[in-house]
């Protein structure tokens, strides 16, 4: 408050004196003392879960009944589209900000329990403006048209605006503030949704106004969520922690109130948790449902909260001077006449003419100045004497300066290092004085002008402070506003050091492990990590562990965001990950071989799991080696010879390369011989003699006899009775046991002996399901030249007649297959049979999988 004491003098008779000049501040809402920046109100079809609620954002202004100026109203930032409000899909949303004076204004709401929506809209309408999408006010003030103060509903000593905000169209949401004038004014609402800090930890206060006869009252907030804040209600004798509510729902409590805290402001303080954008709403009622008005400033008697500094105003020194050459400024005087006096003692009358078209008949009379300029004020004082004598008049000139209103603009957020400009052309001043705009940045850093730039080089929270002075030279002269600017220092990124892996286990997973533990930032800030891998695949997290498919180099990115809408927020960081796995090497399986032959070493199942080019490398046992993929050998001497495959993936590495070790068994053939007479009778024991046999190798020999007739034997020497005539081939195999195709030799030896059929029903078949192949006996053969006639048992369950017979199996397996032949003799020795196996196989189904 500033004071001014004048006095007049009147011909060393009279004299009165002017004091009191109150000056009009245009103030926010929320005010800045509050933490709490922005209101906001979603489009009607706003989302729940981002914290929308059916009714309008409602604000009521109290003015006392004495004020008889006018009440100025803006909007900050009214439209969608800007930088504080939030989109949900494209900007849709339209607003309609409204104010309301007259009868049921107010009256259609105070503390009623469940006030109508339509009561938000009673009262005469005295104006209304609608906003869409438009970046003309982004960040910018609308002002109203001046209103009178006595358009308000008058209650008692006081007079009530109303203020509403409602959501006509769209989903998104509308962040704004207000600005009010003038400081007389206080403003509250019965229920509030708010634009929290965005600073973790920073605390946040309103005040809600305790009836007298509240014995207990119900606090109710809505889509605070987990991680949004705190809340706790403070009264003068005690705290109460409030249970928070989660996405778009409400929560409540119950708080019962001691009767020496009824009637008072409490403080309802909200403490910022880590969400950034978080929104949430709240109201409260009386235990039987009467609606609690809450403010924006403290009250009598209450507690309180200081957090920031409050604009500075200087009181002008109340002090009695001469009338002349007295500075008189703002808008607000008190004029008192009592130092008039009469000589003569007599009671005398006041008569004020201000100037301005209005009088009074106070002694003393306080009186608002519609518009700033000079007046010449006038006190006309009358005794009750009825002479010519009983009058007299003094008269000055009044100077009423409206101070300017300053309104500060500017980002909310910077960067480190950026150029931001600071705007004061909304500050407004009537008259239209000279203006000088001093800005005090924060930091040490001051400038003047209109629009100023400004580079802060550290990052932190910065009180940009503007202060506009008009020309008046009064004591009135200066308007202050500021605003908050959070200036944000880049994070900055470590991925950590480079990595080398080597897995000497092929199929050894590459899991690597990754951390950002070290990445920091100034303003410790909460992070997000992501880690781009180089192989097409991310995750989120400051430690991560990754599993490559395959080895090779990458190049793994680090990119860290901090929790600030601005363009320093990221940070990248790189590292080299080298992975190698070793290769896997397949020598083929162990082989018999021959000594006429050469050996094919075949390493084509050889693989490497990382995609690299294989050398191959043979060590054949014997002395000499070879390299490449397939590769041939003829071994010298017969023996048992340990072949070594190296394969190496060329990445010099602790795993580049791998051994397989096969076994080659190189044979030389045995040489059969048989002694045996030549002419033998049926049923007459014949002797063959196999021992004069040999091996070149010295290896034991095995010995097979075939008699020729379809009977064997075995043993270096065996005994054979023919049962029927004819020429009998008697055959030896002798077998070194080494598998190999050389492994055996054969000898034959022909007795001549009546003998049965041989019968011969080919070789071994390997033969798809289905296929339909052909049986054939044709060499079978009778030593006597007799006639034959053929049988075949295919082994599942189906037999056939004939030399050639064409037969198909419906299912895969192994099959033993049996021919019967049989001569036309009549003798029991007239019958001989032979068999082979058929391998069924079933045609393989092909699937295609795609990932």
């Amino acid at each position: 408050m500033r004071t001014k004491v004048l006095s007049i003098v009147l011909a060393t008779v009279f004299f009165f004196s002017l004091v009191m000049v109150k000056q009009a501040f245009c103030y926010r809402i929320p005010p800045e003392e509050s933490n709490i920046r922005y209101l906001y109100v979603f489009g009607e079809d706003g989302k729940k879960s981002y914290g929308a609620k059916k009714e309008p954002q409602v604000v009521f202004l109290q003015v006392p009944a004495s004020y008889t100026g006018n009440i100025e109203i803006s909007i900050y930032d009214p439209d969608v589209g800007g930088y504080v409000d939030e989109k949900s899909g494209k900007w849709n949303t339209e607003t309609r900000f409204s104010i309301f004076g007259g009868k049921k204004a107010y009256s259609s709401i105070a503390g009623k329990t469940e006030p109508n929506i339509e009561s938000f809209w009673e009262g005469d309408l005295i104006d209304e403006k609608t906003f869409g999408e438009d970046k003309s006010y982004d960040k910018k003030f609308y002002h109203f048209s001046p209103i009178e103060a006595k358009k308000g509903e008058k209650i008692g000593d006081l007079m009530y605006f109303k203020i509403v905000a409602e959501g006509v169209s769209g989903d998104d949401n509308n962040v704004f503030a207000l600005e009010v004038s003038p400081d007389a004014i206080e403003a509250f609402s019965y229920s509030l949704s708010l634009r929290l800090s965005e600073k973790r930890g920073e605390k946040m206060a309103l005040y809600p106004d305790i009836p007298k006869d509240a014995a207990k009252i119900i606090e109710y907030n809505y889509d605070l969520d987990a991680t949004g804040g705190e809340i706790e209600m403070v009264s003068a004798s005690k705290s109460y922690r409030i249970k928070g509510s989660g996405t778009g729902v409400w929560a409540n409590t119950e708080i019962d109130v001691l009767s020496s805290d009824a009637g008072k402001r409490w403080v309802y303080e909200i403490t910022k948790d880590r969400q950034p954008n978080a929104n949430m709403a709240m109201y409260l009622t009386t235990g039987d449902g009467r609606a609690v008005p809450v403010f924006f400033t403290p009250g009598e008697g209450g507690p309180k909260r200081v957090f920031v500094e409050a604009r500075a105003v200087t009181p002008a020194a109340t002090k009695e001077e001469p009338w002349m050459g007295t500075k008189l400024s703002c808008n607000t005087f008190t004029f008192d006449g009592s130092k008039s006096h009469d000589p003569d003692n007599q009671a005398m009358t006041y008569f004020w003419d201000f100037g301005d078209g209005t009088t009074s008949n106070q002694l003393k009379s306080m009186h608002t100045y519609k518009d700033a300029g000079q007046y010449l004020v006038k006190l006309t004082v009358t005794d009750n004497s009825d002479v010519d004598c009983n009058t007299a008049t003094t008269q000055q000139v009044v100077k009423v300066n409206q101070p300017p209103c300053a309104i500060a603009d500017g980002p909310g957020i910077t960067c480190v290092n950026d150029e931001i400009v600071f705007d004061g052309s909304q500050s407004t001043d009537s008259p239209d004085d000279k203006l000088v705009y001093r800005w005090n940045f924060g930091d040490g850093e001051t400038a003047e002008g209109v629009r100023v730039s400004h580079k802060y080089a550290k990052g932190g929270d910065y009180q940009v402070t503007l202060t506009v002075i008009d020309d008046s030279e009064t004591m009135c002269d200066t308007g202050v506003d500021s605003l908050t600017v959070a200036v944000n220092t880049a994070p900055i990124a470590d991925a950590g050091k480079d990595i080398i892996m080597c897995k000497k286990n092929a199929s050894d997973p590459l899991e690597v492990t990754f951390d950002a533990s070290k990445s920091k930032d100034a303003d410790a800030d909460d992070l997000t990590y992501i880690w781009d891998f180089g192989d097409g695949e991310t995750q989120e997290g400051k430690v991560v562990t990754h599993r490559y498919e395959k080895g090779g180099e990458y190049v793994t990115k680090l990119l860290i965001t901090d929790n600030t809408n601005t363009d320093c927020n990221k940070s990248t960081a790189t590292k080299l990950v080298s992975l190698n796995r070793a290769p896997f090497a397949e020598a083929g399986d162990d082989m018999k071989i021959c000594i006429t032959e050469k050996a094919d070493f075949d390493a084509s199942m050889s693989l490497d799991n990382d995609g690299d080019t294989l050398t191959y490398i043979w060590d054949f046992g014997d002395g000499k080696t070879g390299k490449g993929n397939n590769i041939s050998h003829k071994y010298s001497k017969g023996g048992l010879y340990k072949v070594t495959l190296k394969v190496d993936d060329g990445s010099e590495t602790e795993c580049s390369n791998s051994l397989d070790t096969i076994l080659v068994d190189v044979n030389s053939t045995p040489k059969a011989d048989i002694s045996a007479d030549e002419i033998a009778c049926v049923s007459e024991s014949v002797k063959f003699d196999g021992a004069s046999s040999s091996d070149p190798d010295g290896d034991k020999l095995g010995y097979t006899w075939d008699f020729g007739d379809g009977t064997t034997g075995s043993g270096a020497a065996a005994k054979h009775k023919y049962e029927e005539g004819g020429l009998y081939k008697a055959t030896l195999f002798v077998d070194d046991g080494k598998g190999s195709e050389c492994s055996g030799s054969t000898k034959t030896h022909y007795v001549n002996v009546n003998t049965p059929p041989v019968a011969e029903a080919g070789p071994d078949l390997l033969i798809c399901v289905t296929d339909e192949v052909e049986f054939d006996a044709s060499k079978s053969y009778d030593p006597d030249d007799d006639s034959l006639t053929f049988s075949w048992d295919f082994g599942d369950g189906t037999t056939a007649q004939g030399p050639k017979v064409k037969h198909g199996y419906k299912d895969i397996g192994i099959y033993k297959v049996t021919l019967s032949v049989k001569d036309d003799s009549g003798t029991e020795c007239n019958i001989a049979t032979d068999g082979l196996v058929a391998t069924v196989n079933a045609q393989p189904v092909p699937i295609i999988e795609v990932m």
